[in-house]
């Protein structure tokens, strides 16, 4: 009896609907941010949507029980559903989720119909060195973070540039110039090569790659019945080798499927009907597609879903003191540019007069409702060169006991 269930037309489309789901709720959170603010009574950053910043806060909530800042619980739980996709499914977080990945994949396709005579690769001899760059990448980010107990790779973010692009250009490129280079960079690149950030730079991408060297996940070629089409290998966004061996379990393997759906395994109506050439495997066993993806969402909404039910998927401060407090003191490091200048001299327990005094201007040119963010926009051209960081140095000063 011929089984039909190997090829599914409408996984890719499935995949598509995925991808653009998860970069529009991202995007609309990133939004959400920076028109509202971050804190208890703002909305969430991208930060605390992150599961590398799990990754990144796991040392320093092991070894003091503290989170770094920006983070937060959901970050644990984003984490854990995308090393448990990992060991099921391979890199399915980079192929159906992640929104950056998507948004090089979007890249991608408007340059395959606008330069569609433009055919680029890169090297073999350029290309394997430079995927072992975003292991260097994984490195440096872990190990500075955990060392200093703040997100270093932050500022080079091409995601965190993205998120930021929607309070305004001048947002983007004055906290986020090299992450906004290399987030234009990678799509204007990506525009010809598939996934260039995700091939040589992203961390995530690579421990998740180290992570389903361990899992169950291959693609499974039937080397007898293999009918050496390539259709697989010119395909893959990744450009793996898929053609040279029975088993792909690649650490550049996205899970994207496409190779899989592409092959002629199945297909009804031709004369491979019921025949297996390609096929995605867990643990050695051959899996119809169509539950690989549905499978992949059930266990990572269903994570979060868990998480939330439990009490556990938490993504803000309770309150203000608790968004500034770092090891059982108020930090006026901790300030951050959605508080205002009346939180900051209320919960600090600091004079607003003097707080005005410190700055330099007075409560007319900026009221004391106003986020600190916001502060450089009121000034106009003598603030050009105020951030943030003034108001954490101003309480700094005033903290000081010697200070007059």
């Amino acid at each position: 009896m011929k089984k039909h269930y190997q090829h599914s037309p409408w996984v890719q489309p499935a995949r598509l609907i995925a991808q653009l789901g998860f970069l529009a709720f991202a995007s609309f959170a990133a939004w959400r941010h920076q028109k509202l603010g971050g804190g208890p009574d703002g909305a969430v950053s991208v930060d605390a949507l992150c599961p590398f910043g799990g990754l990144e806060a796991l040392f320093k909530f092991v070894s003091s029980g503290e989170f770094i800042q920006r983070l937060n619980t959901s970050d644990f739980v984003l984490l854990a559903g995308t090393v448990a996709l990992a060991l099921v499914l391979g890199r399915y977080f980079c192929g159906w989720i992640c929104p950056l990945g998507t948004l090089q994949e979007l890249a991608r396709k408007i340059g395959q119909k606008l330069f569609r005579k433009v055919q680029l690769s890169v090297p073999t001899m350029l290309d394997k060195p430079l995927r072992w760059l975003k292991y260097v990448v994984l490195a440096w980010a872990l190990v500075f973070t955990w060392k200093t107990g703040s997100l270093i790779i932050r500022p080079y973010d091409p995601w965190a540039a993205y998120a930021h692009g929607f309070a305004g250009w001048n947002e983007m490129w004055s906290e986020f110039a090299v992450g906004s280079s290399i987030l234009f960079a990678s799509l204007l690149i990506g525009l010809f090569v598939d996934r260039v950030f995700c091939r040589y730079l992203c961390p995530l991408g690579a421990f998740l790659g180290i992570v389903s060297k361990l899992g169950l996940f291959s693609i499974k070629r039937n080397g007898e019945s293999c009918l050496a089409c390539n259709k697989c290998e010119k395909t893959c966004p990744v450009t793996i080798p898929i053609m040279a061996a029975p088993a792909v379990r690649s650490a550049e393997c996205i899970g994207c499927l496409t190779c899989t759906t592409t092959c002629p395994t199945g297909k009804r109506g031709t004369e491979h009907e019921g025949q297996t050439f390609l096929l995605p495997a867990i643990a050695g066993k051959q899996i119809c597609p169509a539950v690989i993806g549905w499978a992949g969402l059930v266990i990572f909404l269903g994570m979060i879903a868990t998480a939330q039910f439990a009490g556990y998927w938490r993504t803000q401060p309770a309150s203000i003191s608790a968004a500034l407090t770092s090891e059982g003191r108020l930090d006026a490091q901790a300030i951050r540019g959605y508080m205002t200048l009346e939180e900051i001299a209320k919960t600090y327990s600091v004079e607003l007069g003097k707080l005005y005094r410190e700055l330099g201007f007075s409560e007319q040119q900026v009221p004391a409702t106003t986020r600190c963010k916001e502060i450089r926009t009121l000034l106009g051209d003598s603030g050009a060169e105020f951030d943030t960081q003034n108001v954490r140095d101003a309480v700094s000063r005033l903290q000081d006991p010697q200070h007059n």
